[in-house]
C-alpha cells in the first residue's frame, strides 16, 4: 500500500514538472518574439534614421545660414537706423543754427530798413522820387523777401550816396507863402542843401532838412540873380564864372553865412 502511494506521488511530481517547464517554454517563446518585434523596430528606426538625417541635418544648417542671414539684416538696420538719427540730429542742429542765424539777420535786415526809412521825410523831393520807385520793386510776391529788401535798401543808400556826391539842378513847381504857385529851378548841393529861383530871380530862397522833413524857404539871404546864373552855368547856358551863393543859417551842418 505505501509502495503505491509512493508511486502517485511521484508520478503526479512528474506531472506538475512537465506543466511546468512547458508553461516556462511558452513564456520564452513569448519573450523571443517580442524582442524579435523589438529588434525588428530599431532597425526600422535606424533605417528611418538614416534616410532622414541627410535631410534633417541639411534643414538645420539651413536654419543656421537664415537665421545668421537675419541677424546681419538686423544689424545692418540697426547701423542704418543710428546713422539717420545721428544725421536727423545734425540736421536738427544745422535748422537751428541757421534759423539762429536768420532771426539774428532779420533783426539786422530790420534795423537797417528802418534807419534807411527814417530819412525819407528829410530828403530833397528828387531823391524821395527816386526812392518810391525802389520801393515799387517789392510790391506783390517781393514784398517779404529778405533778398529784395535788402537789395532795395541798398539801392536806396546807393542813390543818397550818388546825390550827395554831385551838384543836381531839378525843376518844379513851388507855392509861395501868399499862395501862388512858381516854376522854379533848384539847384542842388547833395541832399542836405539846395537853392531856387524862377527865370528872372524875382522868386528865390532855399531849401534843407528841418525838424526833420524837407522844406522850402523863400527869401531870406537867397539871391535870384546869382542862383540862376548858377543854374545856368551848371546847364552850360552860360559860361563858368565864380559865383556866390548864401548858406542859409539852419541848413544841416552850417552855423551861418558862406560861398
Amino acid at each position: 500500500m505505501l509502495k503505491k502511494h509512493k508511486l502517485t506521488m511521484m508520478l503526479a511530481s512528474l506531472m506538475l514538472a512537465g506543466s511546468t517547464q512547458a508553461a516556462v517554454t511558452d513564456e520564452l517563446d513569448n519573450l523571443t518574439r517580442e524582442w524579435l518585434q523589438i529588434e525588428s523596430q530599431e532597425r526600422k528606426l535606424v533605417m528611418g534614421w538614416q534616410e532622414q538625417e541627410p535631410i534633417v541635418r541639411q534643414r538645420i544648417d539651413l536654419l543656421k545660414a537664415e537665421k545668421a542671414q537675419l541677424q546681419k539684416i538686423l544689424a545692418t538696420s540697426n547701423d542704418s537706423q543710428d546713422d539717420v538719427d545721428a544725421r536727423r540730429n545734425e540736421l536738427l542742429a544745422e535748422q537751428n543754427a541757421l534759423e539762429s542765424q536768420q532771426a539774428d539777420v532779420t533783426g539786422a535786415l530790420n534795423a537797417l530798413v528802418g534807419r534807411v526809412n527814417s530819412l525819407y521825410e528829410s530828403l530833397p523831393p528828387p531823391l524821395r522820387f527816386n526812392w518810391d520807385k525802389e520801393d515799387a520793386a517789392l510790391e506783390g510776391d517781393s514784398s517779404d523777401n529778405p533778398s529784395q529788401i535788402l537789395q532795395v535798401a541798398l539801392a536806396k543808400l546807393s542813390r543818397l550816396e550818388q546825390f550827395d556826391s554831385k551838384l543836381t539842378v531839378n525843376e518844379d513847381v513851388l507855392t509861395t507863402p501868399d499862395g501862388k504857385e512858381v516854376v522854379v529851378k533848384q539847384l542842388y548841393l547833395g541832399s542836405q542843401l539846395a537853392w531856387f529861383a524862377n527865370n528872372d530871380g524875382s522868386i528865390a530862397g532855399s531849401g534843407y532838412p528841418e525838424n526833420g522833413k524837407w522844406a522850402w524857404h523863400f527869401g531870406g539871404d537867397a539871391d535870384g540873380q546869382a542862383i540862376a546864373r548858377a543854374v545856368a552855368v551848371f546847364e552850360r547856358r552860360q559860361q563858368p564864372e565864380f559865383i556866390s551863393l548864401p548858406l542859409p543859417f539852419g541848413a544841416a551842418g552850417t552855423t551861418g553865412g558862406g560861398r
